[in-house]
């Protein structure tokens, strides 16, 4: 699908089923803040139109701390229960990887949460979310 949603610092589309959110560093003066959450998840409610999707978050190219702040912003938000599957979450660095493990565990325990450093890992898992969720309700 090419219909892509461009917010502050992220876009969001789906491809293959799995709706992926890309963050850009895009020269981070001000902190990702509650403000932009509300952004992100207008976009996600309209790409997912009432749907169930997994997200796939793509924080390489953030520092650590931007990416624990977006991770936070995205797990404070109930409205995500509705539209999401499962989040999986790249990451560029083993305790980035560490943090959000523990993180998801104690914070966001309802939607399943994978970290990964391989992009290809976390389309896998993601596809595998989707199968399995529209094979069920088939």
């Amino acid at each position: 699908m090419c219909n892509k949603i461009k917010c502050k610092k992220a876009k969001f589309w789906i491809e293959d089923g799995v709706l992926i959110c890309e963050f850009s560093d895009d020269n981070c003066i001000k902190k990702f803040s509650e403000y932009f959450s509300e952004e992100y998840l207008k976009a996600i409610t309209k790409l997912s139109n009432g749907g169930y999707f997994p997200l796939l978050i793509d924080l390489r190219k953030l520092d650590k701390n931007y990416a624990f702040s977006i991770a936070l912003i995205l797990s404070k938000r109930p409205e995500l229960k509705l539209a999401i599957l499962s989040k999986s979450f790249v990451v560029n660095s083993y305790f980035l990887k560490f943090v959000l493990t523990i993180f998801g565990r104690i914070y966001d325990s309802i939607i399943p949460n994978r970290i990964f450093m391989n992009y290809n890992k976390a389309i896998e898992y993601s596809l595998e979310t989707h199968q399995n969720f529209y094979a069920h309700t088939k």
